[in-house]
């Protein structure tokens, strides 16, 4: 069966390995007959009147047939609606769906009924009021949000903390783990069933796994923070440190928490594993030139050995690297807190744009129900993707975990999920744009680390200015 994978962009294509999962489109398509389980069914059969469902952030290539399997059983459950789903390049505008298309569209009068949305971007969007808050409908269909993964409802709650409202209902998520190539280990003579657990073994393992060509690097054997990886900001969570923390007033996320000793530590980590197992940067800048995107990537092209990646990166596997023989363990953290894993979690949210009303809000309403909130509509995308389900009990399905031998590592470890703290500046803190404004947002911070040209005190100084200024304007204007 052709299964797939969408991620940052990439389309993918992978194969549903499991048995399990092989009748789950009929299982599916039986649940959502007439009289079949499942919240909102219409009730003794009564007709209702045609509703239209603007369905915006569906995606396209290789995850469109799966998206394309879920609307259909849904119509089949609800056949008053129909649901049109449109990916970006179907909206009219420019910049990002999930923000400027949609902001124009809400300014004009005409948002669409449902929007897929980057979960990280919604604080900004609750504080600009610009989703409908659900909890209203959360407590009249009695929707349980205590079933999904806690990381990704705390990621829509708004404003952050006790008492926030929910924004949007949880999609999908995904996590980060260590990647290491199993044959790299046995060439080096390494045990290729014990990953480093520790970043002091990971930085020993990355040298012994390393190969240098005089000053070239042929294979980087552990690239703690760059090419091939997306660990980034789980640097700091892995250190056990937080980005953001409370205000004087005591509301959260008004003030940067990152400078300090563990930020520190992680940093020099970094320069350390660029320093001594890549080489130097100008070693690291030629050996990352060398590849691309996809299947020219240093992951299948023999090009690194170890390194943190997303929980995408199995379809990515099984489609350009079928033969490679790699292993997954949660990040490595500092010694003595390896027995806690830590992951960082991203992924998308459904939400009902500000001003969806009648029919079409409840139309609206029972799309992210189904798709969010039903197990069958979760495993159903999931398995077909890689892509890892925001509901808890699909998630821990059997059939979900026996999808792929390596996605149990990734399902275990959401169990210590950090995510981006929620502010109404998501994209500003975390962020530097196009024109390279916001050089002291918080991912810029390793490309100052690798430019060499400041201390790790200086760019954690300037950061810090920078989130505690973006910060106060943010909340001040939010009113909250």
């Amino acid at each position: 069966m052709a299964a797939l994978i969408h991620r940052g962009g990439a389309l993918l294509r992978r194969t549903a390995v499991a048995g399990g999962l092989a009748g789950l489109s009929a299982a599916l398509a039986a649940a959502c007959a007439p009289g079949g389980g499942g919240e909102g069914a219409p009730a003794g059969g009564a007709q209702k009147a045609p509703v239209k469902v603007a369905y915006w952030g569906k995606w396209t290539g290789s995850s469109q047939e799966p998206e394309e399997a879920v609307i259909a059983a849904f119509q089949q459950k609800f056949p008053h609606i129909t649901v049109e789903g449109l990916d970006s390049s179907q909206v009219a505008g420019t910049g990002d769906l999930d923000r400027e298309k949609f902001m124009t569209a809400l300014a004009a009068g005409s948002p669409p009924e449902t929007i897929k949305i980057d979960r990280f971007k919604m604080g900004g969007h609750g504080a600009k009021r610009t989703t409908t808050l659900l909890d209203d409908l959360i407590k009249r269909d009695k929707v349980d949000v205590k079933k999904f993964y806690p990381a990704t409802v705390e990621e829509v709650q708004y404003p952050p903390g006790p008492g926030g409202k929910i924004t949007a209902l949880p999609w999908n998520t995904d996590d980060r783990a260590l990647y290491y190539n199993k044959q790299h280990f046995i060439e080096a003579g390494l045990d290729p069933n014990k990953p480093p657990l520790t970043w002091e073994d990971a930085q020993e393992v990355g040298v012994k796994l390393t190969k240098k060509d005089g000053g070239n690097l042929v294979r980087a054997g552990f690239v703690a923070d760059g090419s091939g990886t997306n660990w980034n900001i789980g640097w700091q969570w892995a250190a056990g440190g937080q980005w953001l923390k409370p205000g004087a007033d005591g509301k959260v996320n008004r003030k940067a928490a990152f400078n300090d000793e563990k930020a520190r530590g992680w940093m020099q980590y970094l320069k350390d594993n660029m320093d001594r197992v890549l080489g130097g940067f100008a070693a690291y800048d030629a050996w990352r030139q060398r590849f691309g995107t996809n299947e020219k990537g240093p992951w299948f092209n023999d090009g690194i050995s170890m390194g943190v990646y997303g929980s995408w990166g199995i379809g990515e596997f099984k489609r350009f690297g079928p033969n490679i023989d790699y292993g997954i363990a949660p990040p490595p953290r500092p010694k003595g807190m390896e027995g806690t894993p830590v992951t960082w979690a991203g992924g998308f949210a459904l939400a009902i744009p500000a001003g969806i009303t009648g029919d079409r809000l409840e139309a609206a309403w029972e799309f992210l129900k189904y798709y969010c909130y039903g197990k069958d509509s979760q495993l159903l995308f999931g398995s077909r993707t890689g892509q890892m389900p925001a509901l808890l009990e699909a998630a821990e399905d059997r059939a979900y975990k026996e999808s792929d031998p390596h996605m149990p590592v990734f399902v275990d470890v959401m169990k210590g999920a950090r995510i981006r703290d929620v502010t109404p500046a998501g994209d500003e803190v975390w962020f530097d744009n196009a024109n390279k404004e916001r050089p002291f947002s918080l991912f810029a911070l390793r490309d100052r680390l690798y430019e060499g040209t400041r201390s790790i005190s200086d760019i954690l100084n300037e950061a810090e200015q920078y989130v505690n200024r973006t910060l106060d304007q943010a909340w001040a204007q939010a009113g909250a």
